[in-house]
């Protein structure tokens, strides 16, 4: 583990146990709301809930398998593709701005033997993939309950909307480039290449260009092959609606769980939609705080006890966010398996 990333996770724990310790003093001398809590709380929905959190990891696993080409399809493992999505949970919690996921990711693929730039036009062509997505279900999402956004959740949380869209659309943007304008890529090599060299001897340095050059051509070769494989495109889109769609869901089987049983299913939904492109602007690891704070600010008009709705927000931070985050850590240190000859 590198220096900043320490440090991202010490920020990670730190921040952690200041949300944990405000949200639990909210507590403070509500005895009677907590007792009524619990006394509805029903664990099998909250079962459901991991359920569905296990479900999108499997979904990501099979949206990266349906990516690679057929030779590393057959010598991939099912365990190293799982370590793909849980490396990328633990690369996009304890990271600004989730910066950390395609890294982890990239780490978890050259370890199974995957050439790294092949895995790298996987990667950015998953992530380009998702960002499509994810904005699709927010258009969908924020146009069918507009009125309620404005009419009951705080003012204040809509104004972020315009600015997360901006984002991902910038995103989507930069991914497209980078992949499909190689010249792009190539030109940015060169600016920074004389830069390099006063880093280092000239022949490591023409050796380190040369190497870079070649991953770059595989890594455009790969974009255009994954591209024009629509097969490749549209099984990973299905999974990726998929996933979303089941991560999207939990926190309506974590209210569920206290005893609501007439919320409107497409509404949590919606709201949690609004949640993961909000959490994008805050530049801090796993939007620690952010998230707490717009899930109270969005879901208050679904849940009227206020010492469930903090129960609430621990639980559905535990299942979406610090269980990835413990399983992430699991499988990095898990060594990977041992990768099969002539690879």
């Amino acid at each position: 583990m590198s220096k900043i990333d320490k440090i991202s996770t010490i920020i990670v724990v730190v921040l952690t146990a200041v949300v944990v310790y405000f949200l639990t003093n909210e507590l403070h001398g509500k005895s009677k709301q907590l007792a009524a809590a619990l006394k509805h709380l029903d664990w099998r929905w909250l079962f459901f809930g991991l359920l569905m959190m296990i479900l999108s990891i499997l979904l990501e696993a099979a949206a990266t398998y349906v990516m690679l080409n057929k030779v590393d399809r057959k010598q991939t493992s099912v365990f190293s593709l799982l370590r793909v999505p849980l490396l990328n949970l633990l690369g996009t919690g304890v990271t600004p701005f989730a910066t950390g996921g395609q890294p982890a990711q990239l780490f978890g693929m050259t370890r199974a033997g995957i050439e790294s730039g092949r895995a790298l036009s996987v990667i950015l062509m998953k992530f380009l993939v998702y960002q499509v997505v994810v904005v699709l279900f927010f258009i969908v999402a924020y146009f069918s309950a507009e009125h309620f956004i404005y009419a009951q959740v705080d003012p204040t949380f809509a104004q972020f909307i315009p600015f997360a869209i901006a984002i991902h659309a910038f995103v989507i943007l930069g991914i497209a480039l980078v992949m499909f304008w190689p010249a792009m890529t190539l030109r940015l090599v060169d600016i920074i290449s004389p830069l390099a060299k006063k880093m280092m001897s000239s022949e490591r340095h023409d050796r380190l260009i040369t190497r870079i050059k070649q991953k770059i051509h595989t890594f455009h070769e790969e974009s255009r092959r994954v591209i024009s494989s629509w097969e490749s495109l549209v099984g990973a889109s299905i999974f990726t609606i998929l996933q979303l769609i089941v991560f999207y869901m939990i926190p309506y089987f974590v209210i569920r769980a206290f005893g609501y049983e007439n919320v409107n299913p497409w509404l949590i939904v919606t709201m949690n939609i609004m949640i993961v492109m909000v959490i994008s602007l805050f530049p801090i690891p796993g939007g620690v705080g952010g998230a707490e704070l717009s899930f109270q600010l969005l879901f208050s008009p679904f849940v009227n006890n206020p010492a469930t709705m903090i129960l609430v927000i621990l639980l559905w931070r535990l299942i979406t966010y610090y269980f990835g985050l413990f399983a992430g850590i699991i499988t990095y240190m898990l060594p990977a398996k041992k990768i099969k000859e002539g690879r």
